[in-house]
């Protein structure tokens, strides 16, 4: 009908402003960190996110479709989202269980691995994210959106005074984490705003999760599999040239 049409495309246009603000205000920003951190420093921070990113894919546990199709389809929606938010969390724990042992195969030195389990962390943050699916199912993405231009905003003026204050490499590390609680924030105020829900602890349903994981596997092995694809590149110049190199190879990769 021409009310659903105009519905989506509304809906779809929240998340075409996001994606050009953010590719615009990345760009500028990130330019500006690649300068001024300077190759070595930040093909340490690349290194590192594409480390940690390699295994993140875990922490998703390929839910996200999934549960936005459970959404639609059952009016449990409460347990659905718990059941989701606790599956997400045991595949952050899990993500971070990866990345200790994969560290212990490679030459890093202390701060790196450090810096890694620092936006390792994050991937904990990420189990906020059934809030977005419930705004998926709802139709509902501009409040999505306003969480991430809000975080995206805040994030870019901090980066750009640390680096008006000459602030050291670990200070944009730790910048990643709080972005990601910054984000959980943010989907977590306009869901509680927007929703029916009362704030309550997450009700987990076995039978439920064991619906969700059969569902899943197979976006788990697939998203795994482009994740090496996509990150391998960064972790590879590191091993064999160094961080300098990365740094470099980021940069370009980024323009």
């Amino acid at each position: 009908s021409n009310k659903g049409f105009l519905i989506y495309f509304k809906n779809t246009s929240w998340l075409l402003v996001e994606k050009l603000l953010r590719i615009f205000v990345g760009l500028f920003v990130g330019v500006w960190i690649a300068r001024y951190l300077g190759p070595e420093n930040f093909g340490i921070l690349s290194y590192s996110q594409s480390f940690v990113a390699i295994f993140s894919v875990i922490a998703t546990l390929g839910l996200d479709n999934i549960v936005v199709r459970e959404l639609l389809n059952d009016k449990k929606k409460n347990i659905i989202l718990g059941t989701s938010f606790w599956l997400k969390l045991i595949g952050s724990f899990l993500t971070l269980i990866f990345l200790y042992i994969s560290l212990l195969f490679t030459n890093n030195d202390q701060q790196i691995k450090l810096f890694i389990f620092i936006i390792g962390a994050s991937t904990l943050f990420q189990s906020f994210n059934v809030f977005d699916f419930y705004f998926q199912s709802q139709v509902l993405s501009k409040y999505v959106v306003y969480a991430n231009i809000f975080s995206l905003i805040l994030i870019s003026l901090l980066k750009i005074t640390f680096i008006i204050q000459g602030k050291e490499l670990d200070v944009f590390v730790y910048l990643i984490l709080f972005e990601s609680i910054l984000l959980a924030m943010g989907l977590t105020f306009f869901f509680f705003k927007n929703s029916n829900f009362e704030i309550q602890i997450p009700k987990f349903n076995k039978n439920i999760a064991n619906l969700l994981i059969k569902d899943s596997w197979p976006l788990i092995f697939s998203g795994i599999l482009v994740s090496i694809y996509m990150k391998i590149d960064q972790v590879m110049i590191k091993e064999i040239l160094g961080s300098r190199e990365v740094g470099q190879y980021a940069a370009a990769v980024k323009i």
